[in-house]
């Protein structure tokens, strides 16, 4: 079960996954931590050994809260629902959001996503998967298959961590790679690892992430668009503990008066090749200029975003008819026939991606 899958099937936040924060998930770029110069020494280390050090970095267990910033510069457009404790595209797109997140090896994750008034929780345990909607007073049961039992971590990729993957897999010859300040994050010193694209294609100015000095892990990734001296999106720990988390942070018991439902493991997100059916998502290119597509039907998009479309602008091409957003470091084109296409990259490379992926 994906970040993104639960936004997706939480009724406030269902438009935005197609139509912009799918989009934001798939670039691999978030990270907007506030943090001050750390007055504590560090060993001195090579933007290369700290770059490994990331990479092998393993811990047993650890429990933290995770606080997401986001400042895209995205035209402003209006809230959905009359619900003050749901999300509209504005708070989805700027501001603070805080998840909770306890890890406990392969088979015991949990992920507290935590609105205004409501919070959505994900439990792993062994084969067991529960979802819980506060909103809806509603429980999930999915059964894994035996084969697969670490399906849903393998689905979570909001943690800085598996953020600070991704940033590092975009590291090609097209890369600068240096080691700035250190910094204090979470209340613990880190280093500061700074990737730089040399890639012109992309809108991506740098991404620092920020590593913690005794276990390596990320605690921290900024992403900067080009010439902008203010980050744009943030994944950060405020607080985290290194320690296996107890065994009643992963089993759930749904309330009284809850309703409770029976999901399918067939249903559990997995990543199709492009174009394959409907609803599905898929990555274009690679590195720092990569697009991510969504495919859905024009039905689906008219009924979830259908009022904030009419606010975006109208353009056409070669690749069709739809409607476009454009910041400092993001581009979105929903195509009339049910595409969208997202990615850190100008208009132009949506367009390209958009004409030879029909």
């Amino acid at each position: 079960m994906t970040v993104s899958t639960i936004l997706r099937q939480h009724r406030a936040l269902r438009w935005s996954v197609p139509a912009c924060v799918a989009g934001v998930v798939a670039l691999a770029s978030a990270g907007v931590f506030t943090a001050q110069a750390s007055s504590e020494r560090l060993p001195s280390k090579s933007a290369s050994a700290l770059l490994a050090d990331v990479q092998s970095a393993r811990v047993s267990g650890l429990s933290g809260t995770i606080v997401a910033k986001m400042s895209l510069g995205l035209p402003s457009l209006p809230s959905i629902g009359g619900n003050q404790g749901q999300a509209s595209l504005p708070s989805l797109l700027s501001g603070s959001h805080t998840m909770r997140f306890w890890y406990d090896g392969p088979d015991r994750q949990r992920v507290a996503l935590l609105g205004t008034t409501n919070e959505t929780d994900v439990f792993h345990n062994g084969r067991d998967l529960w979802q819980w909607d506060s909103d809806g007073h509603t429980a999930t049961h999915t059964v894994l298959p035996a084969d697969h039992p670490a399906a849903a971590q393998k689905q979570i990729d909001l943690t800085p961590q598996q953020v600070a993957d991704r940033a590092i897999k975009a590291i090609t010859p097209s890369t600068q790679v240096t080691v700035a300040a250190n910094r204090r994050v979470a209340d613990r010193s880190a280093y500061e690892l700074v990737l730089t694209p040399r890639d012109t294609g992309t809108l991506v100015g740098s991404v620092r992430i920020a590593v913690d000095g005794k276990t390596k892990m990320p605690l921290g990734v900024q992403v900067f668009a080009k010439g902008s001296s203010s980050p744009a999106i943030d994944v950060s720990y405020s607080h985290v503990t290194f320690k296996t988390p107890a065994a009643d942070n992963f089993t759930f018991t749904p309330p009284p008066g809850a309703t409770v439902k029976q999901g399918s493991a067939a249903e559990l997100p997995a990543k199709p090749a492009p174009g394959t059916a409907p609803g599905t998502g898929t990555t274009i290119g690679s590195g720092w200029t990569s697009i991510f597509e969504y495919r859905t039907t024009p039905a689906q998009i008219a009924k979830v975003a259908g009022p904030l479309l009419g606010q975006l602008k109208t353009v056409n091409g070669t690749w069709g008819h739809g409607r476009l957003v454009t910041s400092a470091l993001l581009s979105v084109l929903v195509t009339d026939d049910g595409r969208v296409f997202a990615g850190a990259v100008d208009a132009t490379a949506l367009y390209a991606a958009a004409t030879t992926h029909k």
